[in-house]
């Protein structure tokens, strides 16, 4: 097994280990929400995908987002495990605002695993989310603050 994909298991494990972890301390009433996301890191243009879940954390405006974006670069891809939480601010009751933050932890495949890397960061978010019947789309910007800070723009659909 090589070290690329013992660190990719680590990522992937840690993600869903905090997402049920989550889930877990969610009170039974508090509303959980899974999505999708795809946008690009902006600097070079490097397109990504990426799969998350929402949980309320309690009865304020608080949420937990832990997330997953897998990042496609021509020379080198990259995985992202963001352990994300933030404020909702509730503009009408069809849409709302939300700011926050969270950790980061950023592995980068260099050539073939022999040149890998792995990061910590700090993530700044801002958004915008829509409440429509059965699903909220939103957009999403986000700064990865790092050894290679990043500009990140997101559109997402959380059912």
């Amino acid at each position: 097994m090589t070290i690329r994909s013992i660190l990719r298991r680590t990522l992937l494990g840690t993600a869903t280990a905090v997402a049920l972890l989550g889930l877990a301390v969610a009170p039974a009433s508090a509303q959980t929400d899974f999505g999708v996301r795809g946008g690009a890191y902006l600097e070079d243009a490097d397109p990504f995908v990426g799969l998350e879940v929402l949980t309320r954390m309690g009865s304020s405006d608080w949420f937990f987002n832990p997330n997953v974006e897998f990042v496609f670069a021509d020379e080198r891809d990259r995985i992202s495990g963001n352990f994300d939480f933030h404020y909702d601010f509730r503009v009408t009751s069809d849409y709302y605002l939300w700011a926050g933050g969270g950790a980061a932890i950023l592995y980068t495949d260099g050539d073939g695993g022999r040149d890998s890397e792995t990061d910590a960061g700090l993530n700044l978010l801002g958004g915008i989310g829509w409440r429509l019947s059965g699903m909220t789309p939103y957009a999403q910007l986000k700064v990865v603050v790092s050894d290679d800070s990043e500009v990140v723009a997101a559109v997402g659909v959380r059912f």
